[in-house]
């Protein structure tokens, strides 16, 4: 009985050490197999190409927020005359790129939104004054056609008048006299940049001043303060005054008559 089960125990064991036999596919299905899934992976790949080629074009939004009745319809028009992909294909940079183009828009973010298309929002520039009759300018200095005309009459803006290249400067300019005048209760109404770079000052309470390229901020600091101090109550009887002398200026009175104020003594104006 124990050989019977020293038997059976032997043959278990045998059995056991006996190596299993594996399945093995060959090596032709396995590249077979290995071809269709790359084959149905290219598939996948271009029908879903052709599906994106194919799709319709994608629509584009608007955002009213922001924007003028005028503007809004000016942007709108502006991106319905452009050829549009697919929502997924569609060029945004080159979207934002045309938004940024339009002269009065400031900031422009395009996104995709797939209840409503591809949506463009704009903000755009705030004016600050005229330049000249047919132009605002923001406190960057750019000018700018406004969408709408009446815009250009809307506020009671200062006006700025030269090269459109200067007007940067000029708006530096009309913002530094402001600052100064601001204790005399006085603010730029129109300030002229000539190309011989002298500039002329018209104040909101009709005093005009004329001033040359050479020590300009300083000369006008130190007619602020003179006109703060030792001219303060003559304030109101003067007409014009010329700051284009290297030590003095001069003062036209609303009676006709000139005055030469000498720092030292007045020179000639400078050409």
């Amino acid at each position: 009985m124990a050989q019977t089960v020293n038997g059976t125990t032997d043959l278990l064991s045998d059995d056991a050490r006996r190596p299993t036999a594996s399945l093995q596919m060959p090596n032709w299905v396995r590249y077979f197999f290995m071809t269709l899934v790359v084959a149905l992976l290219l598939l996948i790949l271009v029908m879903g190409g052709k599906a994106l080629r194919d799709a319709p074009p994608a629509s584009i939004q608007v955002d009213a927020q922001n924007l003028s009745t005028a503007q809004h319809q000016a942007l709108q028009q502006t991106m319905n005359q452009q050829s549009v992909s697919s929502f997924f294909t569609t060029d945004l940079q080159g979207l934002r790129d045309i938004a940024m183009g339009l002269a009065w828009v400031d900031q422009v973010s395009v996104t995709r939104d797939w209840q409503k298309g591809i949506v463009i929002a704009a903000l755009p520039k705030q004016a600050v004054a005229n330049f000249g009759t047919e132009r605002l300018v923001d406190a960057k200095g750019a000018v700018f056609v406004p969408v709408d005309s009446q815009e250009l009459t809307r506020s009671k803006f200062a006006t700025l008048q030269g090269e459109i290249n200067q007007a940067p400067v000029i708006m530096q300019q009309m913002q530094q006299i402001n600052d100064w005048y601001a204790p005399l209760d006085m603010q730029v109404e129109d300030i002229i940049l000539t190309p011989r770079m002298t500039w002329l000052v018209r104040f909101d309470n009709g005093l005009r001043v004329i001033v040359d390229n050479e020590n300009t901020a300083q000369k006008l600091l130190n007619l602020s303060q003179l006109l703060s101090n030792q001219l303060s109550d003559r304030r109101d009887n003067m007409q014009s005054i010329d700051l284009r002398y290297k030590n003095g200026f001069t003062i036209a009175w609303k009676n006709n008559n000139q005055q030469a104020v000498p720092l030292a003594l007045a020179d000639q104006p400078a050409t």
